[in-house]
């Protein structure tokens, strides 16, 4: 049995994973924490924690999981640069899995993009456009920032100065 807590079990992504976990039997939800929660309350009785709040809690979490030694599951997405690197510090004191999307589709997305890019070649022009229900958060998302990211490596670009946003 593996017992988790769930950070932002109230918003969209943590109801969908609380209702995901009730249906695996090896998987034991053992917290559930939101805004105004305590996660510190409840961290020593899981072995993993889930986070999917928002971006400005998720360097706590993390801290707080290092100094429990507990694994970390990261969902969350909007990060600065520096709270990532304060983030991927911690990766020496437990395990950190974290993406900016866990589908399958997407992940296979981000291979096609790769791919299409090296194939066609600097000769073709690069955009990502991206729409979203009007209860998103965060912009770019981070489906969009990793596309991002996967076409400004293959074309070795400094993405602060090729980015360009708008219309």
């Amino acid at each position: 049995m593996t017992r988790i807590i769930i950070t932002g079990s109230k918003g969209r992504m943590g109801q969908a994973l609380l209702a995901c976990a009730a249906q695996i039997p090896k998987l034991e939800v053992v917290g559930q924490v939101d805004v105004g929660d305590d996660l510190g309350a409840v961290i020593s009785k899981c072995d993993a924690v889930i986070d999917f709040s928002f971006h400005s809690a998720t360097l706590g979490v993390a801290k707080l999981a290092a100094q429990n030694k507990k694994a970390l599951v990261i969902g969350t997405t909007g990060h600065a640069d520096a709270e990532k690197s304060a983030i991927r510090n911690l990766q020496s004191a437990i395990p950190i899995v974290w993406s900016s999307n866990y589908s399958t589709g997407v992940n296979t997305l981000f291979w096609l993009t790769r791919k299409a890019a090296e194939i066609l070649g600097p000769g073709f022009d690069l955009e990502v456009v991206e729409m979203h229900h009007r209860l998103k958060k965060d912009a770019p998302s981070g489906t969009a920032a990793t596309l991002l990211e996967i076409l400004g490596d293959v074309r070795k670009l400094q993405l602060e100065q090729a980015l360009r946003h708008g219309r």
